[in-house]
């Protein structure tokens, strides 16, 4: 029991860390490392990923990798619709995979790439304000199988993550706005 409260204890500090951070900076891209990073790190997991919806395209784009495939997966594309990330992207629901090979839903396109290995996952939806913008991945629990601690506490990191973006994003709409509403005025 005593090992349970610590650990509990170690993701709540770590939570606390990551909102402190996600009130202190704009730097996006610092910030999403660091909340995926402590997601393998509290999920005992070997990698995890973020991928952001490119409106336009229609797909997913890896921003954020951790861990061995890291850099390597780095600005891949996942097809619209493709994949366990597609699928959560549509239905805005998170899932857990324990055998990816033998899900359908399964895009096997990263593993070949990469030459890692995916054997389980944990996937959720990135939302803000209702609308799914992207998908969070945890891949490859050390230890057996992702349970309902590990998705509360993927969800807690995810929702983190969202308002980091979201964040990030209207900061730079009012930069623009900033910018844009001084070049009229000297004209």
């Amino acid at each position: 029991m005593a090992k349970n409260g610590h650990d509990e204890v170690t993701a709540l500090r770590r939570i606390i860390e990551i909102t402190e951070a996600l009130n202190s900076t704009l730097n996006l891209d610092e910030l999403l490392g660091l909340i995926m990073s402590s997601a393998a790190e509290l999920l005992n997991a070997e990698t995890s990923s973020l991928l952001l919806l490119d409106e336009e395209a229609g797909d997913l784009v890896i921003h954020v990798a951790t861990g061995e495939p890291g850099e390597q997966v780095e600005q891949q594309r996942v097809p619209a619709g493709q994949g366990i990330a597609g699928w959560v992207l549509e239905k805005g629901e998170a899932t857990v995979v324990d055998d990816p090979k033998k899900d359908d839903r399964f895009y096997q396109a990263m593993d070949q790439a990469t030459g890692f290995e995916t054997r389980n996952i944990l996937a959720l939806p990135l939302k803000v304000r209702d609308r799914t913008i992207g998908v969070v991945e945890v891949i490859n629990k050390k230890d057996g199988a992702f349970d309902d601690r590990d998705q509360e506490l993927a969800g807690a990191l995810a929702n983190q993550a969202a308002i980091a973006i979201d964040n990030a994003r209207l900061y730079a709409k009012l930069a623009d706005a900033v910018v844009t509403s001084r070049m009229s005025y000297r004209l």
